[in-house]
This record gives C-alpha cells, structure tokens and sequence, in this order.
C-alpha cells in the first residue's frame, strides 16, 4: 500500500506542477537568483538589481529604493527620485514605473533572458528583458577615466578610444599619441600585451591626459559591457569608460 500511495501522491505532485505552468514558463526553467542585474523594461525605461537596492530609469531621473529578495518574491520599499525636469514623455513614464514599485510586493518568474512580474492579484505587472550587449570587438570612444583624485572626462579625450580587433589586436588613440599591441580575454578578464606608442611631444594638458589614460589601462585586468558602453575595470572598479562609435 505504501507503494501505492507514493505512486499516487507522485501523480497528484506532477498534475500540480504542469497546472502552474499557465504563465508559459517551465517550472525547471525558474531561476529566482537570476533577477540580479541589469534588465531593459518592455514599454521602456531599464531596471537594475542587486541584492538589496533596485534603482529605474526611463531616460531622465533615476528612481531608487531598497529591495528585499525571498525565493520569488520582490519586496520594494518607498521610491524616491532624483529631481532633474524631464520632457512629459519620460516624466509620465517615471511616475508610472514609481506607482508600480512604490511600497509593493510583487512575485516574478525568469526564463532564459527574460522576466516577468506579477502583482498581488496575479496580474502582469512589468515585462523585462536581459539587455543586448554589443561585442567587445569594436571601436570604442573615451568618455571617463579614473585617476587618483576622481573620474573624470575632458574635451581633449575627443577623437581618443581604443578599437578591439577579432585578430586580438587593439589600437589605441591618446590625446597626444597613438599605439597599439595584442589583448587576450577569458571569460570577462582581459589582459593586454606588447603595448607600444609612438614619441610624439604635444601641449603638457595633452601629454598629461595621455598619460592617465595609460595608467588606467595598466591597471586594467577586467571589463564589462552594458548594451552600448564599454567598462575597463581593475576587479569591480572602473578606470576606463568608453561609449560605442557612431
């Protein structure tokens, strides 16, 4: 008998597992720890995850608050916002996503690269998707470095970058010279090798930004890429920034 019932209860178990699939997700293919991180928002605007803070932008403000994370559940507290005077378009869609978010516990499902949360009554509440990042092997053009005393950008970094090249070659463009040499990436850690520039003398400004723009990329031994921008770290910090080339 006891075998019996166990074959029973097997039964009844699948029948409630194949009911809970009428989402359109496949129950093995939940992984709640994988909300983490950065997600574009159907009908616009793009979220951020991490363990305990969430933080939203539809393009003008950014809204943030803190988060809690049990199992598959969100629990959002108050939204605030930063106080930049935005077009009506992007200000309405702000004050939407902060009217979903504020103060709500939502419960969310992941398949694959996409998202779903659901409210209280089991309505959708926000569709999400992973963002498509663009590849390393691309041109890149500066907009920040890190040097001892902050991050910062500067007209002379017009016109400078570096370009990855399938072959593991990279070029690079100073404010002041130009040079170049190999790369060689595994996972999301980069390493460069054989770097050489050319001499020529220039304005001490520019001989100055060249010149922490090649400490930083000494200091470089990850990266990262978040749809269109391209981040040289050293672990999790950021030394190098560049934005996709037009």
């Amino acid at each position: 008998m006891r075998y019996l019932f166990f074959s029973i209860s097997f039964i009844f178990l699948g029948l409630l597992g194949f009911g809970c699939t009428d989402k359109g997700l496949e129950d093995n293919a939940i992984y709640p720890e994988k909300i983490l991180g950065d997600w574009d928002i159907e009908g616009g605007g793009t979220l951020f995850f991490d363990e305990e803070n969430v933080s939203i932008s539809a393009g003008c403000n950014t809204l943030f608050g803190a988060v809690s994370i049990e199992e598959n559940t969100l629990i959002f507290s108050m939204i605030a916002s930063t106080l930049i005077a935005c077009p009506e378009a992007e200000g309405n869609r702000e004050r939407e996503l902060a009217t979903i978010l504020d103060g709500t516990t939502l419960t969310y499902e992941v398949i694959k690269n996409k998202a779903r949360l659901f409210n209280s009554s089991g309505e959708l509440a926000l569709s999400l998707i992973r963002p498509d990042n663009v590849d390393l092997t691309n041109v890149w053009d500066l907009t920040s470095i890190r040097t001892e005393n902050a991050i910062s950008s500067s007209i002379l970094d017009e016109g400078t970058g570096i370009t990855f090249n399938a072959d593991r070659t990279v070029e690079i463009i100073t404010a002041c010279n130009g040079g170049g040499g190999k790369y060689s990436v595994k996972g999301n850690s980069i390493s460069f090798e054989e770097i050489a520039f050319t001499e020529k003398g220039c304005e001490k400004e520019r001989m100055t930004r060249e010149q922490e723009y090649n400490q930083a990329l000494g200091q470089i031994n990850s990266y990262s890429i978040l749809r269109k921008t391209l981040s040289l770290q050293k672990d999790d910090k950021v030394y190098l920034s560049f934005r996709l080339s037009e």
